[in-house]
């Protein structure tokens, strides 16, 4: 199983890099439990899936999402911002996809 976790997220990276910047995968993160993080909600942080603060001037109405590592392990944080239980991927942008539209708000 682990095996195939590394290649989906390899994958992910290859299609990442191969692929128009328009079209959104979530981010594989590394998180540690009982910390804290700010998931970026605007779109804009240069640290993605992170906040760097760039929402404070390129995006004042939205904030990051905070929350609380509850476990150590690796998870997929969205990347298109159009999910549905945010700072988690729900599969999201492959409606976005199958819409024709990959572009980040």
């Amino acid at each position: 199983m682990a095996a195939v976790r590394r290649g989906a997220a390899a994958l992910v990276a290859r299609l990442r890099a191969a692929l128009s910047p328009r079209i959104s995968f979530p981010y594989r993160v590394e998180l540690k439990e009982g910390k804290k993080y700010a998931w970026c909600s605007c779109g804009h942080s240069r640290a993605q899936p992170f906040c760097d603060g760039s929402h404070r001037t390129l995006a004042p109405d939205k904030a990051p999402v905070r929350f609380t590592a509850e476990a150590d392990g690796k998870v997929w944080l969205c990347a298109c911002k159009r999910t549905r239980g945010p700072p988690r991927c729900d599969g999201s942008h492959l409606r976005l996809w199958e819409a024709g539209s990959g572009a980040r708000r």
